[in-house]
């Protein structure tokens, strides 16, 4: 049979995917959305089960975060706006996934809830994609969900997710489980590539970087550099501000070196930086902006930021922003990384804080309406759909095999 019309035939199957999530879906952008956002564009039926929020988690955000949105309801269901796409928002727990005192009580609420809601699925026919390790074995199993194919997607270093070492030694039993049992791994960097498999070595594994959405790419123009009409040249960076990869010190380095520029930071930050950032005058906190949003503070950008640390953290990161930013064609300047040098030829590398500085100088002399527009043509090449197609590819064997 003709390849094309194989590839047809494997692209118009239409499945059931479960995603068990990493945080709410109305969070900064991430991969977990992305990803379950384009399977429901593409026809395929979705549930996204968000993180549960937890009494604990509701606290630290309410005394430590600033520009920290949280549900106000629970246990509720909603339609997104995207077709085939429902979210699902568990109940309160009482401290929940990374810090949690008891799990068990934990784990016999969300196990209540989530058999209620889903009490008429068959997940038999499901494809389920674990998001985060602590959902395995800790609030779902084979038991609860036995699907057509388990996947477990891999998005960052487990560090990101824990917030002590008894969350880490969690995280680690988990993803040892949870990669042993899945049918396929996928993951978003390359440098993950021999770890896992070292780990692994049983599991299929399928490379799957991040992306940019079609929609976000069409709704953004390409615009000519340096035509501000009197505004102030705009540094930006979007994403949290964790301090276990984001340089707080060298976002803060970059106002008091620019103090001509307007440095917009767009996500959640804690009350300490807040303070910090409200030191200089230049600095302009956005806080949570939507999905819909995101277009419109990246066509105000001049250069882009990936104000990173270099640490084994980074080492693995394959930036979602990078592509956001690509689509709008913008320069983007970045600490240095083993994951960042497969694409040195987008982007101006930095080792340190002052080569960070000068690497912002030099795009800004350097920047042409060319470049945005072969750094626009990088986006295209690598969109959500590419990627869901590729993934789609990949599992209709497997589907067919079990």
């Amino acid at each position: 049979m003709n390849n094309t019309i194989t590839q047809h035939m494997i692209l118009d199957r239409k499945y059931h995917f479960l995603f068990f999530g990493l945080t709410s879906f109305d969070s900064l952008p991430q991969r977990e959305q992305a990803l379950a956002a384009e399977c429901a564009r593409s026809g395929h039926r979705v549930d996204f089960i968000e993180i549960a929020p937890s009494l604990a988690g509701r606290s630290h955000a309410l005394f430590n975060r600033v520009f920290a949105p949280l549900s106000r309801d629970t246990g509720f269901t909603r339609d997104s706006t995207h077709p085939n796409l429902r979210v699902h928002t568990p109940p309160m727990l009482p401290t929940g996934f990374r810090n949690s005192l008891t799990p068990g009580i934990d784990r016999i609420l969300f196990q209540q809830w989530f058999q209620h809601r889903f009490s008429k699925i068959d997940f038999s026919h499901s494809i389920v994609m674990v998001m985060m390790p602590l959902w395995w074995n800790n609030f779902i199993n084979r038991t609860l969900v036995n699907p057509y194919l388990l996947v477990y997607d891999v998005s960052d270093a487990l560090e990101v997710q824990s917030r002590s070492d008894a969350t880490m030694r969690r995280l680690l039993a988990s993803e040892a489980s949870l990669g042993q049992e899945a049918d396929l791994i996928t993951y978003s960097a390359a440098e993950m590539d021999a770890d896992l498999q070292l780990r692994f070595p049983d599991t299929r594994r399928l490379f799957l970087p991040n992306a940019v959405s079609s929609e976000m790419i069409a709704r953004i123009e390409i615009t000519s550099p340096h035509k501000r009409n009197g505004q102030r040249p705009s540094l930006g960076y979007i994403g949290a501000t964790c301090g276990k990869w984001f340089d707080k010190e060298l976002m803060l380095a970059v106002a008091d070196s620019f103090p001509e520029c307007e440095i917009e930071i767009i996500g959640p930050v804690d009350t300490s930086y807040k303070e910090a950032c409200a030191r200089r005058s230049n600095i302009r906190l956005h806080g949570y902006v939507s999905h819909e949003r995101l277009p419109d503070h990246l066509q105000r950008f001049d250069i882009a930021l990936i104000p990173f640390f270099s640490n084994e953290i980074t080492r693995v990161v394959n930036p979602l922003k990078l592509y956001e930013y690509s689509a709008a064609g913008l320069p983007v300047v970045a600490i240095r990384s083993a994951e960042l040098e497969q694409y040195a030829s987008l982007l101006y590398l930095a080792d340190g804080r002052q080569g960070f500085i000068d690497g912002i100088r030099r795009a800004s002399h350097e920047d042409t309406l060319v470049l945005r527009k072969n750094r626009r043509a990088f986006a295209e090449r690598n969109t959500w759909r590419h990627r869901v197609a590729t993934l789609i590819e990949y599992l209709h064997p497997q589907v067919l095999s079990v």
